[in-house]
């Protein structure tokens, strides 16, 4: 390829292009021939994080310094595999596999960008691809090593699409990781089995929708089921927000067409039957889990134990006037709340934390936000029931419950239930309008003795009884990390202290 011509230069300079010389402005300049000149850097090895099977990478930079006092021309940069190389090279603007004749002055720079996509192979465990940039300047060779982790995988659906499963009692393994691209959905009267230490990746925009239908996920204590971002490069190791449903809307307005982008749960129940999460991990999402009017009194819309989901750049889970029982649960650093029973609904949880010390901006909800009520399209507020509802042992708290005016546990029930239903717990409220008939025996403005909140270690470090707790509706032997529990005197929170 030849190099960049410059027709600002040439239309203002006219100065002829002589052999091994760059016209720029009304100047030249000479190329060194010595063969003694080497280039550097910035890395020896340029090594891609793990990358699926069929998906494109993150780009990686190279810059590449020319240290001597003289120009150079490097007579080739090109990737040694060629066309076959599962790398791509953009040089300055310039795309490979190969550039010749490319000018670098003296204690000048230039940069390469790098992607790669990988080749299935018939192997469930990660394997190696390399190649190697080289670069010959004056007969001189030297090279950079270009590395990526490859990964094969099952896909699932499609960009932008709402993709059914293949069949209606799936089962996901855990043999390869599973890819969810847009919307993969459980059809009515289905269910989707995941067993124990799948991990499940989702792209950005995408979810899983079970809508009238049933979800199991059977993790162990071990083996827990994880959800999470498709983009396994270090950066996106903790980053919120990475995947979750998103629907696009078109209405039409005075001003023309107007779309919006509604943002549902990365696992949305609509209408959810029986559904249960046991020993999972969600994170990194919008909403990680969102369960909506479903289930009776009787029979839970979900259950869901021993289950982690944090780093939500929204909410954590998302209730809208459902049915979900649970205990040794941990909800943590949302960028609004950990958890919202909204819109009524009966929630039966012991043991659960809900600690918020989201830190990556400035949080106005509260940690924990509970209501039974909505205003409806003419403006009528409707009033759904909260009766049913127990939540024992459980810590509602976050890292703004110093300021004024601010609770981490936010109550608005236009019709409350007629008993306690928040029992033995810990919690952050100092509103004058709470409704304090709603507990009983409640730790109320005292910061529980975490051991560590910076490093989100939310074990209790006290063994003052304050902490203790008390009988709960579920029988729970064993706490969220498989400890025993002190049948009949337990610890607040998904943790029970081991002194």
């Amino acid at each position: 390829m030849s190099k960049p011509v410059y027709p600002f230069f040439v239309a203002v300079c006219a100065c002829a292009l002589l052999t091994f010389s760059l016209v720029t402005g009304c100047g030249k300049v000479s190329y060194s021939d010595d063969p003694n000149l080497t280039l550097e850097f910035s890395a020896d090895t340029v090594l891609f994080d793990t990358v699926f099977t069929t998906i494109g990478s993150v780009t990686l930079p190279l810059k590449v310094f020319n240290p001597n006092s003289s120009a150079v021309l490097i007579e080739e940069i090109a990737l040694v595999d060629g066309f076959n190389s599962p790398f791509r090279i953009n040089v300055d603007g310039a795309v490979g596999p190969s550039v010749s004749d490319w000018p670098i002055l003296a204690n000048d720079s230039l940069w390469i960008f790098i992607e790669v996509t990988v080749d299935p192979t018939q192997g469930s465990n990660p394997f190696v691809i390399e190649d190697q940039i080289r670069f010959v300047t004056n007969g001189n060779e030297q090279a950079v090593t270009l590395a990526a982790w490859g990964q094969n995988a099952r896909f699932h659906g499609g960009l932008d699409e709402i993709t059914v499963l293949p069949s209606c009692d799936e089962i996901w393994a855990a043999d390869l990781p599973h890819v969810i691209y847009g919307i993969v959905e459980v059809e009515p009267g289905c269910s989707l089995t995941i067993l124990p230490g799948t991990q499940v990746y989702v792209h950005d925009g995408g979810g899983l929708l079970v809508y009238q239908s049933t979800l199991n996920i059977a993790g162990q204590l071990g083996q827990e089921v994880v959800f999470q971002g498709d983009r396994l490069d270090e950066n996106y190791e903790d980053y919120a927000g990475q995947w979750g449903i998103e629907l696009d809307f078109e209405f039409e307005t005075e001003y023309g067409i107007e779309e919006v982008t509604a943002q549902r749960g990365g696992i949305w129940l609509f209408g959810g039957v029986e559904c249960e999460i046991r020993h999972a991990i969600l994170k990194n999402g919008t909403i990680g889990l969102q369960v909506d009017t479903a289930g009776t009194s009787a029979t839970a819309a979900l259950t869901i134990q021993n289950t982690r989901i944090y780093n939500m750049s929204a909410i954590g889970m998302l209730a809208q006037g459902a049915t979900i029982d649970g205990y040794n649960n941990l909800f943590y650093d949302c960028g609004q709340t950990t958890a919202a029973f909204t819109l009524g609904g009966s929630y039966r949880l012991d043991h659960c934390s809900f600690v918020n010390y989201w830190s990556e901006g400035v949080r106005q909800a509260p940690s924990v936000l509970m209501t039974d009520w909505y205003e409806d399209i003419n403006g009528i507020i409707q009033v759904r029931s909260f009766d049913g509802s127990s939540f024992n042992n459980c810590i509602f708290w976050g890292n703004n419950y110093s300021l004024t005016d601010f609770d981490e546990f936010v109550v608005s029930l236009l019709n409350p239930p007629s008993d306690p239903f928040v029992r033995f717990s810990a919690l952050d409220i100092s509103n004058n309008e709470f409704p304090l008939g709603i507990l009983e025996n409640c730790t109320v403005d005292q910061a529980p003795p975490f051991v560590s909140a910076s490093n989100r270690d939310f074990h209790i470090d006290s063994n003052n009884a304050l902490w203790d707790g008390s009988f709960g509706q579920f029988s729970t032997p064993v706490d969220l990390d498989g400890n025993p529990r002190i049948i009949g005197n337990p610890d607040k929170g998904c943790y029970e202290r081991q002194f």
